[in-house]
């Protein structure tokens, strides 16, 4: 099954360790630091619409895009005031106005599997930003991966359901199969992921040749560079 039909009723359960009210002042932060005045923003890979409220109770207007409509059914409850959400494939997504501050976190990008449909997302941004526009997205590590996610079975019990996720890292293509097992009294479903790692340097050149530049390259959420044991790499960029 696609990746998040059955585990989107679970997911906020399973993240609920998730410090989503510091994680968005760290958005927030970055969209004021580099952009005078931001009014719009559009967060790739919304999935169950955490960050939307949160940007919209301080009065920006936020959209959120996911390619699952399971999640989204979830987002669209919290879709009120100024946020709204709509489904969409960050590979190929177009439009109608130019957003100010866009972002695409928890490792969205990752489960872009080559280049050319990298490219092909780089490009989409590119389109719906303006001059001043910023583009932040992150990249989860191979340090974090073999450290956290490999050869490792995370079991959990919710809402009447176990549910077994286990990880399987293949280092010479980079691949991270995660496969997903939900046992209920009725029977049991599963589902996978797959996730491609790419390295700064790979990613460096698609930006460019997408008409974007780098301002910054932090690590972990903070405003510092990323180092051998850093988890997430975070990208920002503007229009070249």
């Amino acid at each position: 099954m696609k990746p998040y039909h059955y585990l989107a009723s679970y997911y906020d359960y399973m993240l609920k360790h998730v410090d989503y009210t510091g994680w968005y002042h760290y958005l927030r932060m970055i969209m004021c630091r580099y952009i005078n005045n931001p009014k719009t923003v559009l967060e790739l890979g919304c999935g169950t619409g955490k960050f939307g409220p949160k940007f919209s109770m301080d009065d920006y207007e936020i959209y959120g895009m996911d390619k699952s409509l399971e999640m989204l059914k979830i987002a669209k409850a919290r879709a009120y005031k100024n946020y709204r959400v709509f489904c969409g494939d960050i590979t190929k997504f177009a439009l109608s106005k130019t957003i100010d501050f866009i972002f695409s976190v928890h490792d969205t990008f990752n489960y872009i599997l080559d280049y050319a449909d990298f490219v092909s997302a780089l490009h989409c941004v590119h389109s719906c930003m303006n001059n001043s526009s910023i583009f932040l997205f992150d990249l989860t590590t191979e340090y974090n991966i073999k450290k956290n996610f490999n050869a490792k079975l995370l079991t959990f019990h919710i809402k009447g359901t176990d549910i077994q996720w286990y990880n399987d890292y293949d280092a010479h293509s980079k691949i991270l199969y995660s496969k997903l097992t939900f046992t209920m009294h009725n029977g049991t479903l599963e589902e996978e992921h797959l996730q491609r790692l790419y390295t700064v340097d790979e990613v460096l050149p698609l930006i460019e040749q997408c008409g974007l530049t780098v301002v910054d390259i932090v690590g972990d959420y903070t405003l510092k560079p990323p180092h051998e044991e850093t988890i997430m790499v975070n990208f920002i960029t503007k229009r070249a």
